[in-house]
């Protein structure tokens, strides 16, 4: 049997890790009582924390439509963890910011989820955390272009 790994290989494994990864990282949230905190809020908290969006630039970002960023974007302002601002440069245009309130939010998340998936991460050998060490940032490195 060969036991050659190839890109398609690859793909299908990282299919198969990904929804199991977020599942178990989801059911530890709401076991925590975090339940109102999804990956979404989190990474929509971490990109305004960089620099400030429209509510259109940020679904672009985030390749989902304009009308599910809108959706997602008033609850965020509905738990007070993002403002809408005025545009300096266009008064028709909103600025999104974060708030004292979501940075903390975003950080406890963070925090927790890390957490978590050490004590998962524990299992691995030592060889096998090596092999994350080179294969994680090629991974990031490829995803950034995209």
């Amino acid at each position: 049997m060969d036991n050659t790994w190839t890109i398609g290989l690859l793909a299908e494994e990282l299919l198969k890790i990904f929804p199991t990864m977020g599942r178990l990282i989801a059911l530890r949230l709401r076991e925590s009582g975090e339940e109102e905190t999804t990956f979404m809020h989190i990474g929509v908290l971490h990109q305004l924390q960089e620099h400030c969006l429209t509510a259109s630039e940020l679904a672009k970002k985030r390749r989902v439509s304009l009308q599910s960023a809108s959706v997602l974007i008033q609850s965020m302002v509905e738990r007070g963890w993002i403002v809408r601002e005025p545009s300096p440069k266009d008064r028709r245009q909103f600025l999104l910011q974060v708030t004292p309130e979501g940075l903390e939010r975003a950080e406890a998340a963070k925090k927790q989820i890390a957490q978590y998936m050490e004590q998962f991460l524990e299992g691995l050998s030592a060889e096998e955390i090596e092999a994350g060490h080179r294969f994680l940032p090629a991974l990031s490195r490829i995803l950034v272009k995209q």
